[in-house]
Parts: structure tokens; sequence; C-alpha cells
């Protein structure tokens, strides 16, 4: 079993979050919004769920290629030069799929979710696409086919994406020499802005040279606006997921023909068949930069409620990305009462109908499987589960009014 890179990292990831939001506070710059924040967080978690309840089927291709396709055994006989070159092929590889996903419609809807924060601070970098995985994989067989061992390919993939966290942020200026190697945090300021002429740029994952020679460089002149073109205007993190995916199945619908819908999914996201208006991207890049932020501001007696159930459901999804053998079919309940009260704590947040009484039936049934658990196990700490279920439904009830 190899060390996940990513997974080790979450101390460093929480502890940088915090270093950032302090001295954000200290200088009263607001580069974070609560509820922006809480979705950047619930995404991520989302993201690492799917990696590791569907780890099997993710990791598939990619050893069985190295298993019965791998073209050299040379490797294995030279570990050091295997881990170099593996490191900064990854990141090459990374890059690749990092374009594709921005020239691509059906690319763009893996990768859409991390774009969407109009803010930009390090818990944007962990705002990831649940579903991203699931195409990247196919832009990384390269390695397999030249035998690079599936442990050491992990790592050094698993550091090209945890070197990406520090490069979200604002409070770091220009960096002088390393910014004609390296990915820092004004090129990637660049990446994530709207304005026209930062769209599409900047797509390194640790060395901004891959953009330098392939054409897609921009340098960060003024302070970019931060989101997407098309805005998602949620706080929900499981809608933030099919947002995109609405709007290109409504694309598929209007165009005619098994060729023009395939081109939709694999061509510009935004191109039209012939004949057809293209949207003027500039323009729409253009009215977005002095367009107000997604905002909704529930009141404070309510956001204590949802920031304890934000804690209490990241908590519950963390068990399943510990390597402590927790079993399948526990991870995955965990993992789906997570995601429920994620989605929840974003409805809580927009004050939609619906979010009391659905937090409202899984506290029923995270309380039922408490007292089952306590029945089953004989062993106290279950009993904790359907008091604190009691008391946060008690809780829930009270913040109607709020």
């Amino acid at each position: 079993m190899h060390l996940n890179p990513i997974n080790l990292a979450i101390p460093l990831y929480i502890g940088g979050i915090a270093v950032e939001a302090g001295i954000d506070r200290s200088l009263g710059r607001r580069l974070y919004s609560l509820p922006d924040t809480l979705t950047n967080l619930a995404c991520g978690l989302y993201q690492e769920l799917m990696v590791v309840l569907a780890a099997g089927v993710l990791s598939f291709p990619y050893r069985w290629v190295y298993e019965h396709a791998r073209l050299s055994d040379v490797p294995a006989a030279h570990p050091v030069a295997t881990w170099l070159f593996t490191f900064v092929a990854s990141d090459f590889l990374y890059y690749c799929f990092h374009r594709w996903s921005h020239e691509a419609g059906i690319g763009w809807f893996s990768h859409v979710v991390h774009h969407q924060s109009e803010e930009y601070n390090l818990s944007v970098a962990l705002r990831q696409d649940a579903w991203q995985p699931f195409f990247s994989l196919w832009f990384l067989l390269p390695l397999a086919f030249l035998g690079v061992p599936p442990a050491t390919f992990a790592t050094a993939y698993g550091l090209v994406i945890v070197y990406q966290f520090w490069i979200h942020t604002r409070l770091i200026g220009k960096l002088g020499p390393l910014e004609w190697i390296f990915n820092t945090p004004s090129h990637h300021r660049v990446h994530h802005g709207v304005d026209p002429a930062y769209l599409d740029k900047n797509y390194a994952g640790v060395f901004i040279v891959w953009d330098r020679l392939l054409g897609t460089f921009e340098p960060e002149r003024q302070a970019p606006t931060y989101g997407t073109i098309e805005p998602a205007a949620t706080w929900n993190p499981a809608w933030a997921h099919w947002v995109y995916a609405a709007k290109l199945g409504a694309r598929l619908g209007t165009v005619r023909g098994a060729w023009d819908k395939l081109q939709v999914l694999l061509r510009s996201p935004v191109w039209v068949p012939a004949g057809v208006a293209p949207m003027d991207v500039a323009a729409a890049a253009t009215a977005r930069l002095g367009a107000p932020k997604y905002d909704v501001k529930p009141p404070a007696k309510r956001v204590r409620f949802i920031v304890v159930t934000f804690a209490l459901a990241m908590f519950t999804g963390l068990p399943p990305l510990l390597p402590s053998g927790v079993p399948w079919p526990v991870a995955a309940a965990l993992a789906l009462v997570a995601v429920w009260g994620l989605a929840n704590v974003g409805g809580l947040l927009e004050a939609r109908a619906w979010a009391h009484r659905s937090e409202s039936a899984r506290l029923v049934v995270i309380a039922l499987a408490g007292a089952a658990g306590a029945a089953l196990t004989h062993r106290a700490p279950w009993v904790l589960v359907p008091v604190i279920a009691k008391l946060m439904h008690d809780w829930l009830r009270a913040t109607r009014s709020a």
C-alpha cells in the first residue's frame, strides 16, 4: 500500500486555511466568505469520498496497462531516476488534462466545480470536482505503458496535486525569477480569472514552463475577477456538481444529429453548429467584471446551527478517508450521510424550504441507525448517536423562525 500525499496533507490544508484566514482577519481584506468556504470544503470532501469509494474502478485502467501492456521494465531498475521522471511527466500530463478540461464540453463538466467560487483563497484549492478523477485517469496512462509502477505514479502525481494548494492565495505577490519556472500564486490567479485576457490561460500544475512553451501563458497584469462566465449561483455542493451538466444537457437538446451532439461534448464548451449564432465570450466575460457576487446572508441564529451541522457532516465523512480498514458498506453509508448533510447545509444557507425537511429526515435516520448500533453491539458510544441527533433535531426546529 502506498502513501497518499493528498490525504496525508489534510493537516497542512487545515492549518494553511486557518493561518490565511487569521491573517485576512487582521488585515481586514475579507478574502473569505463563510458560505463560500463551507461549499469549497464540502466539494473537496465529495471528491475525496468518490476517490475512496470508487478506488477499484479508478485504479483498474492504470494497473491493467502496467501489468499486461507495459513496454518496459527499465523503471524498476532505476527507482530514483524513475521517480524524478515520473514527477515531471505527471505534471506535463496534468497540464494536458487540465487544458482539455477547459477546451472540451465534457471536460469542462469534469472540472467546472473548481472554478465556480467567486473568491480566491486557500479553501478554493480544496474545491474539487468529484467527477474529475474519472476523466483525468485516461491522460495518465502513458506512464503505465512506460512501466512506471502504480505506487510510484500515485505518489508523484499526488505531490503534483498537493503542490497546487499554496498557489490559491491573494496574500502572496510575484516571486521574481521563480515565476519563470514554477507555477505561483500570481500565475494561478490568472487561471481563475474571468477577465477576457485571462480566459483559458496558465494550465500548469507545478511547472509554468509548459504554458510558456505551448502558448497558453499570460502574466498577471491586474487583479482578476474570479468565478465562471456563467455563475453557479448556489451554495449547495451537490447541485454545484450538476449546474453545468444541466446546461450541457440543454445544449445537446438544441442540436440535431449524433455528429453535432458529439461535437458539443468534445469541442469547445461554447461550440455551436454552423448557422447558429455563437456566444460572444469576450462580451460575456466583460459583463461579469462588474457583476455582483452571489450572496445570501442567513440570520446569525441559523448560521450557528449550519456551522455545527457542517462540522458534524464533515466528521462523518472522514472515517472512509482514513487507513483504518473501514468495511466498504460502512464507508459507503457514512459517505452518503455526509453528502446528504452537506447538501442540506447548502439548502439551509439559501433558506430553501426543502432543506429543513431533508435535514430533519436525515437526523431521524441517524438516530435510528445509532439506536440499532447500540442494540446490536452493546457498546456505549453508540448511545451518543441518537442523543446528539435528537439535540440537533430540536435545534433545527428552533431555527425555523430564524
